[in-house]
């Protein structure tokens, strides 16, 4: 993570942009150029600070500064966006060594339009600029052991949903503290998941198996958060409404903080003065929600209807003939999907792919139909998470979705086919590219048969 936070982050990319946009009209050494300029270099080096380099630049068209994402776009953010789209430039890395010669160089060169990469890069070697340099849109890398992306200013995966696992953790201690929590860290960490989402929609869903029994509101508002992240990407949605998607699954039950424990961990069926205590839940959190500074009302509606249920037979009562949008309705299908996949004081667990055919079950009337179905097409045959035998008798997890054969994912071997744990899972496709089959799945495997924690397994990042 670099040195600034998020407005100082904001001000280096505005002062970049007016730079190089500066210098298309004026020389280096005019005024309206040479202040920015130098602003620009003491907020650089201080980035800079304790760091071996920061980076700027775009992730599905979003701007980023290290691990800030800026999705409401300024003029100069828009300005920038254009620049780098036209050079093909997906990134601009800095290192602790520039220069305040090197800095103006290099956007003195960067400024002039209608050059293209490879002409670009040549004249910043020429220049002898060493501490500044481009990375090209198509040249970024994936790493082939994680098929994470190298530079991801998200960070690594796991981190980034402990991260918003203790974020909610914090935003729950507050309201049982009687204090208004700080949406900010919130917001941070959501950001940080919308790079990762909008990249690749399937690249969180392997964490939405990590279930703590002992802390189930807390990983099932993260999970809840992450799966109505990835169908809203699904859905074609932009950037912003994902954002708010992941922003109000993470809030989504937070009302239940307010909700007595011994009702919420009861193991038998609520009475009907415990349901209606129950039923509190999502007025509850709504209520917190608007007090949150930051939040629009849009985000405390949503929690407000994710239990109305697609016909509006569920609760609150009052609240049904309310006019809601499909957020709603993403929210409440990841809710469900979460909810049937989790051990709970009242239920067992089912595999995800039965889940997937529970959910069904509840379309338009429960659950609205036409999300359910791209939910499960998101998911595939055999969602991510899903513990599988091959017709080579090894035993594997699937890993990631194949859009091209969903009955063929990508898995990470568990088991060897004489029944022997591997150490280190070894990751698997089970169709090449020319359509030849390395293994098929014969069927599901219970975890618990072979004494398999999914969850852990994912959160120790060995699937």
């Amino acid at each position: 993570m670099g040195s600034l936070d998020k407005p100082n982050a904001l001000r280096l990319i505005t002062l970049f942009s007016g730079a190089a946009k500066g210098m298309a009209f004026y020389p280096a050494s005019h005024p309206a150029i040479r202040q920015p300029l130098m602003d620009l270099y003491k907020i650089l080096t201080t980035a800079l600070s304790g760091e071996e380099q920061v980076s700027w630049g775009l992730i599905d068209g979003i701007m980023f500064f290290d691990d800030h994402l800026f999705i409401s776009p300024s003029t100069a953010i828009a300005d920038l966006t254009n620049r780098m789209v036209e050079k093909e430039i997906s990134r601009i890395v800095a290192t602790s060594s520039v220069s305040f010669d090197e800095l103006e160089s290099f956007v003195k060169l960067f400024s002039a339009k209608g050059v293209p990469f490879d002409t670009l890069s040549r004249q910043i070697t020429e220049e002898g600029i060493t501490s500044l340099k481009l990375v090209r849109h198509r040249d970024e890398l994936f790493d082939q052991d994680t098929d994470e992306f190298e530079g991801d200013p998200g960070g690594d995966h796991v981190e980034t949903y402990n991260r918003a696992l203790s974020v909610i953790r914090t935003i729950c201690s507050d309201i049982d503290l009687g204090r208004i929590p700080n949406s900010a860290p919130l917001i941070k960490v959501v950001d940080q998941m919308v790079g990762i989402t909008m990249q690749e929609p399937s690249a969180l869903l392997g964490l939405t198996m990590i279930k703590d029994y002992d802390n189930y509101t807390f990983n099932h508002c993260v999970n809840v958060g992450v799966l109505s992240m990835a169908l809203g990407s699904t859905l074609g949605l932009d950037a912003m409404s994902v954002r708010d998607l992941g922003i109000a699954g993470q809030l989504h039950d937070i009302g239940k903080t307010m909700i007595s424990k011994k009702i919420l961990k009861k193991p038998g069926k609520l009475s009907s003065a415990e349901f209606d205590e129950m039923k509190r839940h999502p007025e509850l959190g709504a209520n917190i929600i608007r007090e949150m500074e930051g939040l629009g009302p849009h985000i405390s509606s949503v929690v407000l209807g994710h239990h109305l249920h697609y016909d509006r037979s569920g609760y609150p009562e009052w609240a049904a003939e309310l006019p809601f949008n499909q957020m709603i309705d993403i929210v409440a299908t990841a809710d469900t999907y979460d909810a049937i996949t989790t051990l709970r004081v009242y239920q067992h667990p089912v595999n995800p792919k039965t889940a997937l055919n529970e959910m069904q079950k509840l379309t338009n009337t429960i659950l609205n139909g036409a999300i359910v179905e791209r939910f499960v097409e998101m998911m595939g045959n055999y969602p991510v998470g899903t513990l599988v035998r091959l017709d080579t008798n090894e035993v594997a997890i699937v890993h990631r979705p194949n859009p091209v054969d969903e009955n063929a994912p990508l898995v990470r071997i568990l088991i060897d086919g004489n029944g022997q744990q591997i150490l280190t899972p070894r990751e698997q496709a089970l169709v090449d590219s020319d359509g030849s089959y390395y293994a098929r799945i014969v069927a599901v495997v219970d975890p618990l048969l072979k004494n398999i924690d999914i969850g852990r397994l994912i959160a120790s990042g060995h699937c």
